[in-house]
């Protein structure tokens, strides 16, 4: 009896001991699994961390991005804008050229036809009177009665008075020419001087553009580079997933080929106690014809009266108040204000200010528009305008015809 209980005794610790074994061996195993799965987690966090800060930036330059292609586009229109202006401005340019050379050649014909009067009136003095010629005095002598002196005298005296006249009128032809002449050149200049302010702001757009679509070029490589990383990111994500998906499956895998290990040694170590005195239960697991009206009640005649109050005074570039000289935008700017009404700073955005009027249709204070250019329309197809040709009276505040540019756009302020 003592011998069986021995030998019950001596399978019962073998059996513990084989237990011990396999508990041993499933902990030592778990932690170098553990560490497997807890290095790809790190990197994965780590690659997601750089991946989200990665979108950030991709979110950032898109942004900017976008706002510097609205720039562009912005610019693309003011430059079109610009060369539109520059292209009326050279037609007009064109014309008064063509119309500056008529005037020179009239003006040539009118100083011709005064030197022929001139010299014709001197020819016939010198035959009535400097040569000596007894024509004249022969001609008197022979008048048959008082009445016939004094109607050959007369006669000479009419003739005398019909060549002053006559050079008079050449020379005031002459004069009036002259006078067109220096009109229209000054007009020249200040189409010349405005098509120059038009080439630089050309210049200075295609300048800016050229700088924004480099800042563009240079947003698409960061922005290239930036995906390129978010990828790499991406792939790293990805990979780290597929290194814990598979351990997590050889761990599941093995945990329950240890599982099946366990219950085969439990059975074992059952079978073992059955064959001794005292039995042992086995362990277990688990596991076209615009007019509109007036609004304001300010008489266009009041307008134009107090505008040509400044007529003289300089043209001065960017300056607000014509009396102490103004452009062209100011001066309409501050005319208008004077009177309770408030327009836009530039003669571009003047161009938009109160309603469409037909030209047929314009009234006295309405404003008429030209490419880079203002005025205020006085009646009779006149205009009052700040001039940037110098000096005066060919620039600054000046009056003259509103036809003489091409007119983009008549405006109803009132």
């Amino acid at each position: 009896m003592k011998y069986m209980h021995c030998k019950w005794k001596k399978k019962q610790l073998k059996k513990t001991a084989l237990l011990l074994a396999v508990a041993m061996g499933v902990s030592t195993f778990q932690p170098v699994l553990a560490s497997t799965i807890d290095e790809a987690n790190s990197k994965k966090e780590e690659a997601q961390s750089g991946l989200n800060e990665v979108q950030r930036d991709i979110s950032s330059i898109e942004k900017e991005q976008a706002k510097l292609q609205e720039e562009i586009t912005a610019l693309d229109a003011e430059l079109v804008e610009v060369i539109m202006n520059l292209g009326i401005l050279e037609d007009d340019l064109a014309a008064k050229e063509v119309e500056l050379k008529r005037v020179q050649k009239d003006l040539a014909r009118a100083q011709k036809d005064e030197e022929k009067q001139y010299q014709a009136m001197k020819k016939r003095i010198r035959f009535m009177y400097e040569r000596g010629d007894t024509a004249f005095l022969t001609s008197i002598l022979e008048s048959e009665s008082i009445t016939d002196l004094l109607n050959r005298m007369e006669y000479y005296n009419e003739v005398y008075d019909y060549d002053r006249e006559l050079l008079d009128t050449y020379q005031a032809v002459k004069l009036q020419v002259a006078e067109l002449e220096v009109q229209v050149e000054g007009e020249i200049a200040e189409m010349e001087q405005l098509q120059d302010n038009y080439k630089e702001e050309q210049s200075r757009y295609e300048t800016m553009i050229a700088q924004k679509k480099d800042e563009v070029s240079n947003f698409n490589v960061r922005l290239a580079d930036a995906r390129t990383l978010a990828e790499q990111y991406q792939a790293t994500i990805a990979e780290q997933n597929e290194i814990i998906r598979r351990e997590e499956e050889r761990i599941e895998r093995e945990r329950r080929e240890e599982e099946a290990r366990q219950a085969a040694a439990a059975v074992a170590a059952a079978a073992a106690a059955n064959s001794s005195t005292r039995p042992v239960s086995p362990a277990n697991s688990g596991g076209g014809n615009l007019n509109p009206a007036f609004t304001t009640g300010v008489s266009g005649s009041a307008i134009v009266d107090y505008a040509n109050t400044f007529i003289g005074k300089p043209y001065v570039w960017g300056g607000t108040d014509p009396n102490t000289g103004a452009d062209c935008s100011g001066y309409v700017q501050y005319v208008y204000r004077q009177f309770g009404i408030s327009l836009p700073r530039t003669s571009y955005e003047q161009r938009s200010a109160g309603r469409e009027v037909s030209y047929s249709n314009a009234q006295p204070g309405d404003l008429i528009c030209y490419s880079g250019h203002v005025a205020i329309y006085t009646g009779n197809g006149k205009i009052v305008h700040a001039s940037s040709s110098a000096p005066y009276p060919v620039g600054g505040i000046k009056t003259g015809n509103a036809t003489y540019r091409t007119i983009i756009s008549v405006r109803r302020v009132l």
